[in-house]
């Protein structure tokens, strides 16, 4: 499995969600400091499609998936959640679904192994959708910095035992004596 990513997130969409949704949510993601692999940010003139969709799967650790009515109608977008569903295969979550004027049936319909995926809605707004993507960006960086910390045999200890997630999740931590702590509380 990969360790290494150049992208935290790819988008797939349909260019019609485009200016209702998908460009500011890349634009707010990419202004936060992500690496947001979308067609807008990354194509030039004179690109392979396929292969700049492709490199972009390969090199994105997850992969946004901007389900609507308009996604459900074009092909690109379904080969580029192919790509991400197979990618899954390995047993760990990639698709990070966003339901854009959808509904719940639509979906199932579309697929169910689709439908089973907790997803968000764009009706509860673009900082909410981003609030959620960010949780399971940091969470996920979190995570593998631990496994890291235990191969090297270090051990965590907060100095405030009631830190959120959100400051579990910053880079303000000194080494010291095999042990990490928190500053800056």
């Amino acid at each position: 499995m990969k360790n290494y990513f150049e992208y935290d997130v790819f988008i797939s969409h349909a260019s019609e969600d485009k200016d209702g949704f998908v460009r500011p949510l890349a634009e707010e993601l990419r202004k936060r400091g992500y690496g947001v692999w979308y067609d807008e940010f990354s194509l030039t003139l004179g690109d392979s499609l396929r292969r700049s969709i492709d490199k972009g799967l390969g090199n994105s650790k997850y992969g946004i998936v901007v389900l609507s009515p308009n996604f459900l109608e074009k092909e690109w977008p379904q080969k580029e959640l192919d790509g991400l569903a197979a990618r899954e295969i390995e047993g760990r979550k990639v698709i990070l679904p966003i339901w854009h004027n959808i509904l719940y049936e639509d979906i199932i319909t579309y697929s169910p192994t689709l439908a089973d995926k907790l997803a968000v809605s764009t009706s509860k707004g673009l900082d909410y959708v981003v609030r959620e993507i960010v949780k399971v960006i940091e969470l996920s960086q979190l995570e593998s910095n631990q496994v890291d910390l235990k191969s090297q045999n270090i051990s965590l200890t907060s100095s405030n035992q009631f830190a959120s997630p959100e400051i579990l999740s910053s880079d303000a931590w000194i080494l010291l004596d095999n042990k990490l702590f928190l500053t800056g509380l």
